[in-house]
């Protein structure tokens, strides 16, 4: 297992903290003052959020990454990603399968992906199967494999969290 860190060309900046679901309302003018987006937007609770930078790659063999939040990849990966909601950046390159109730996809993914909602923005680039309940792709996105209509929600799930062999199985 090889974690490599690419030098930085740009100066660090720290991120923010993320504002909770009311304090950004309250903060923020527009559409979101509105008492209609805030209902909506106060039912779903928000999702922390996690960064792979663009100066870093993980490389190895049988890894999988998990989040149960939001994850953002800029960086190359080569490993299975899992997650509730992923986003791949336009300068990621993923290499290995991915399983998230959400994918929204930029850059380069080279293996399947299994979602409930997958959109191809302008400048992805995927070789591999896609099986989700709805799949949008923007006029521009490469996309070379299958797409499969995902049959029940719940099929995304078992993949995320590991699971002990039953017993009876180990003695046979």
């Amino acid at each position: 297992m090889v974690f490599n860190r690419k030098p930085d060309p740009r100066p660090f900046e720290p991120l923010q903290p993320l504002k909770s679901t009311s304090a950004a309302m309250s903060a923020a003018p527009g559409p979101a003052a509105h008492p209609a987006a805030a209902t909506a937007m106060s039912s779903e609770p928000a999702l922390v959020e996690s960064v792979i930078g663009s100066d870093l790659s993980i490389e190895g063999q049988s890894i999988t990454i998990r989040c149960k939040g939001l994850l953002r990849v800029n960086g190359d990966i080569q490993a299975d990603l899992h997650g509730k909601k992923l986003i791949v950046g336009d300068e990621a390159t993923i290499t290995g399968a991915i399983s998230a109730e959400a994918v929204d996809v930029y850059g380069k993914v080279q293996g399947s992906i299994e979602a409930t909602s997958v959109l191809l923005r302008a400048t992805a680039d995927v070789e591999g199967d896609i099986t989700s309940r709805t799949l949008s792709i923007e006029p521009g996105a490469s996309f070379d494999g299958r797409a499969r209509k995902l049959g029940d929600t719940r099929s995304t799930e078992p993949a995320r969290e590991p699971t002990a062999m039953p017993a009876s199985l180990l003695h046979a």
